[in-house]
Parts: structure tokens; C-alpha cells; sequence
């Protein structure tokens, strides 16, 4: 079969359209910083935790792993990223069904991110109510989190992102500019505020926490033990760090070479001082004695966001940084409507995934591919209602099927440096996949991760989530590769070239 002949056209029709600033605001989007503040790790603090050493230590390890995205979206920069990577080095059906089986994930975490979004809004608008007695506001924030409320709320901020993506694609990438930069100032001012308010740091947390129904805790344990920190390190390292993948997965789409070359390491340095100093002006401004006993007692009462809310000197100041939470999880379903898109275009592209799903519009988006995110995040929003928030929670646990995604692209990148040459690849290749290798194990087999229950045994709802979404996508490449034979495509054949821009 003719080259030329083996993709599903010589051209992707996406545009190159993305800017510096997109690309860099699409991967810190990706790294989610801004909810690492929030009640993503904060609330798993144990005595003795140190979370700035935690965070240095996963910022350390993911250097490497920087260093390989970094090398492979230069030298192969196409759509789909380390799903392309994968599939060209080592084999195509294992980057189909490890990069099918990440999406399938992806969307059950954008589901729960789209479906809890409401949990955040009810954060903002619960506290700002009970500081400034407005019990109507309090009352609408409790409406919000009940399950048809999130659904349809979750549901629409998703769809509205669809439509602004599929109209242009360059509005999509626009709008994660500007949440990005939202995010980012509001967080810089919450900073502030809470630095500004060091003198009765204390004393005016305890009366928030008060407030919002906690009982202010004192601390008796150790200044610092590092079993203790290094027990947050997986937490660290598998909802902040490593999720690095969402510039290169849009390769093809940005202008410039140097936007390829920095926007991995400069969005991973820029989300490690964000996380970083977050948890440092807390520790200054409160003591860590005082934060980590809130952190241990109070974990999903007091937090960044909640303190630099209570501390704010008025209302409007209160509201702005209560829309800079609620704009971090918008971000996030922004982002993902992109990535998710890109990797199932790529897919389709190589002839693995229906050809429909790689029709783009003259402004160069992947409509169908939209549309199939739209419907399948919609359908993951139904199936948490029907089975209830609190079982719907043991889907964060298939977080085990991105760690061993990891693992995967640390391995190509080892047998890449020795098929050519590349010396440099090889140890670090070699660090990121024993990172991985141990991260994927924590996963596992640490409750706090939702894969196992506090005994020991699987989760019965993650377990049957992860062996499906493999075997779905096992069956999936298997019958593409039996349906392409028929009709005279060698898959094998594909996997040989790189797909073009």
C-alpha cells in the first residue's frame, strides 16, 4: 500500500493556530494547580507531613519525565502526542489500547470534575454566605450539590465548552487563555490576602472554621517525619505533576519552535510555584502546627481557598477569589474537551477509530470528536446520579490506569534511546519508569487512592472500571485491525510512518 494512501488523507486539516501563551495555559490547565490547593491532597496530610519537601521531591521526579515529552514533541510533534509515540515505538496496539484506555478514564474524571464543580461552587457561595449572614446564598449553594442540580449545571458549563470549541477552534484554545489567566491572578491574590493577614492568621481561621461547622484542632504530633512526607508524595505525583501530556498531544496545532520546545518545563516550573507557594503562605502565615492539626481535622473545611475567602477584608474581594476556585474547575473540563478530542482524532486518524471522528470545519476543529466527548461526559454524569455520588467516588481509583500510562511512555522513550542512540534517554527513561513503576503500585494499593477499600480488597465499581475500559479497548484495536485486514489495510503498515501534520 502506498503511503500516501495509508492515513486517512495526506493532510489533518487541523490549524496551526495555537500561540505561546495557549499552550502554556492548556498544560498548567492539565496540572490542575490550582485544585492541589484545594481538597485534592490537603485533606490526606498525616502528622508529621511536610508538604513543601513533598512538593520538591515530585517536582524533582518529574523533571525527567519533562525531559522525555519535551525530547519527543521536538522530534515528533503530531496530534495525539504520546499516544503516537507509543504506537511508532513500540507497538500500535499497545498505544491504542493504553491511550484508549486513558481517555475512557480521562472521561469519567471529566464527568466527576464536570458533576463536583457544583461541590466547589457550594464551597464559594456556603462561606461568602455565612461570613455576611445571607442565608439565601447559603440555601442556593445547598441546592446546587444535590444530584440532578449538579448534573444539569455540570452538564451545561460541559456543553457550553463544546460548542465554543466546535464553532472555532481557536476560540477554544482562547478561553483556556483566559481562564488560565483568571485562575492564575486570583490565586496570586489569594496569596496576598492571606500573607497581609499573618498577625491574626490564627485567630480568624478558627472563627472560619467555626463557621463552616469544623472544631479547630491542636497538634501534638512531630514538626516533620519523612515517612509521613513521603507518603504525599504519590498525591502530589499523580494529580498534579505528571499530567504533562496535553501540549504535546496538540503538537501539530502550535506555532513556533520554541513554543514546543519550553511549554512542558516552563508549565511544570510555573505549577510548581504555584502549588509550592501555596502551601507556603499558609504554613508562614498560620504556623505549621496550627495548619497541619486544620490540615489532619479539617481537611475538606479549611484549605487555601477557604482561608483567603474568610481572611478577604470585604465582599467583593470575597468573590473574587471564590470565582477563581470556581474558574479552576472550569479550566479543567476546558482543557479536557481539547486533549480528549486530539487523541481520539489521532486514533481515528490512523484508521483504528471511525474516519467520521477526523472531519474538521474550515476553523479547524474536530467536530465529531466534540461531539462524542459531549455525549460519552454526559453519559458518565448520568451513570453518578444513578449510582449515587458516593459509589460514583470510586472511579477517581481508576487514577491507577494514568500511572501505568506513564510507565508506558517512560519505556518507549528507554527503547528509543537504545534503538537510536540516544544516550541520554536511556537513564532517564530508566528513573521515570521505577517512578512509575512505584506509583502505579501506591495506586493500587492504597485505600486513600479509591482502587482498594480501607481492607485491602478492590473496589468492586473501580476494579470492574478498569479490567472493562482494557478490555474495551483490547476488543476495539482488535476488531480495527480484523476490519482494516478485510479491506486490504495493514495496520502493522501504518504504525511504520509517522502521520502527517
Amino acid at each position: 500500500m502506498e503511503k500516501s494512501h495509508l492515513f486517512i488523507r495526506e493532510s489533518s486539516g487541523l490549524i496551526k493556530q495555537v500561540n505561546f501563551l495557549d499552550v502554556i495555559m492548556l498544560n498548567i490547565g492539565n496540572m490542575s494547580a490550582g485544585l492541589a490547593l484545594f481538597t485534592s491532597i490537603t485533606p490526606y496530610v498525616q502528622p508529621g507531613s511536610n508538604l513543601l519537601i513533598a512538593t520538591l521531591i515530585g517536582f524533582l521526579f518529574a523533571l525527567p519525565q519533562a525531559y522525555i515529552y519535551t525530547y519527543f514533541v521536538t522530534k515528533i510533534p503530531r496530534t495525539g502526542g504520546d499516544y503516537v509515540w507509543i504506537s511508532r515505538i513500540l507497538n500500535g496496539g499497545i498505544g491504542t489500547v493504553m491511550a484508549l484506555s486513558l481517555m475512557i478514564e480521562s472521561l469519567a474524571y471529566f464527568a466527576l470534575t464536570a458533576f463536583f464543580a457544583s461541590s466547589a461552587i457550594q464551597t464559594v457561595f456556603s462561606e461568602i454566605g455565612t461570613l455576611n449572614s445571607n442565608h439565601g446564598l447559603v440555601n442556593m449553594g445547598n441546592i446546587l450539590t444535590q444530584p440532578i442540580y449538579s448534573f444539569i449545571l455540570g452538564f451545561v458549563i460541559f456543553a457550553i465548552i463544546i460548542a465554543i470549541n466546535i464553532v472555532r477552534a481557536k476560540w477554544g484554545y482562547s478561553l483556556i487563555s483566559i481562564l488560565g489567566i483568571v485562575s492564575l491572578s486570583t490565586t496570586i491574590i489569594a496569596m496576598g490576602i492571606i500573607l497581609a493577614n499573618t498577625s491574626d492568621f490564627v485567630t480568624r481561621s478558627s472563627e472560619i472554621i467555626s463557621a463552616l461547622g469544623g472544631s479547630v484542632a491542636s497538634y501534638s504530633g512531630p514538626s516533620f517525619s519523612w515517612a509521613a512526607t513521603l507518603f504525599m508524595l504519590p498525591f502530589l505525583a499523580l494529580y498534579t505533576f505528571p499530567w504533562m501530556q496535553a501540549g504535546p498531544a496538540i503538537a501539530a496545532e502550535i506555532k513556533g519552535k520554541n513554543s514546543l520546545k519550553y511549554n512542558v518545563f516552563i508549565s511544570l516550573i510555573l505549577t510548581f510555584i504555584i502549588v509550592i507557594a501555596g502551601y507556603g503562605v499558609m504554613y508562614y502565615a498560620g504556623g505549621y502546627n496550627f495548619v497541619t492539626a486544620q490540615y489532619i481535622n479539617n481537611g475538606f473545611i479549611f484549605t487555601f481557598w477557604t482561608a483567603a475567602i474568610g481572611l478577604a477584608s470585604n465582599e467583593v474581594l470575597q468573590w473574587i477569589i471564590g470565582i477563581g476556585l470556581i474558574a479552576w474547575e472550569v479550566f479543567i473540563l476546558a482543557y479536557g474537551a481539547i486533549v480528549f478530542s486530539r487523541y481520539i482524532f489521532a486514533m481515528a486518524f490512523d484508521r483504528v477509530l471511525p474516519s467520521i471522528l477526523t472531519n474538521v470545519t474550515k476553523n479547524g476543529s474536530p467536530i465529531f470528536t466534540h461531539l462524542l466527548d459531549l455525549f460519552a461526559t454526559g453519559f458518565f454524569l448520568g451513570v453518578i446520579v444513578f449510582i449515587g455520588s458516593q459509589n460514583a467516588l470510586a472511579l477517581y481509583g481508576a487514577t491507577v490506569l494514568g500511572a501505568l500510562y506513564f510507565l508506558v511512555v517512560s519505556i518507549a522513550g528507554i527503547v528509543h534511546g537504545i534503538k537510536n542512540n540516544v544516550i541520554k534517554l536511556i537513564p532517564i527513561g530508566v528513573i521515570t519508569a521505577g517512578y512509575f513503576s512505584y506509583l502505579t503500585y501506591v495506586s493500587a494499593t492504597n485505600p486513600d487512592f479509591g482502587f482498594v477499600n480501607s481492607n485491602g480488597a478492590p473496589n468492586p465499581i473501580t476494579l470492574a472500571f478498569v479490567i472493562g475500559t482494557l478490555v474495551f479497548s483490547t476488543a476495539v484495536f482488535i476488531a480495527s485491525y480484523v476490519y482494516n485486514k478485510k479491506r486490504g489495510v495493514d495496520l502493522n503498515m501504518i504504525y511504520k510512518e509517522i502521520p502527517p501534520e
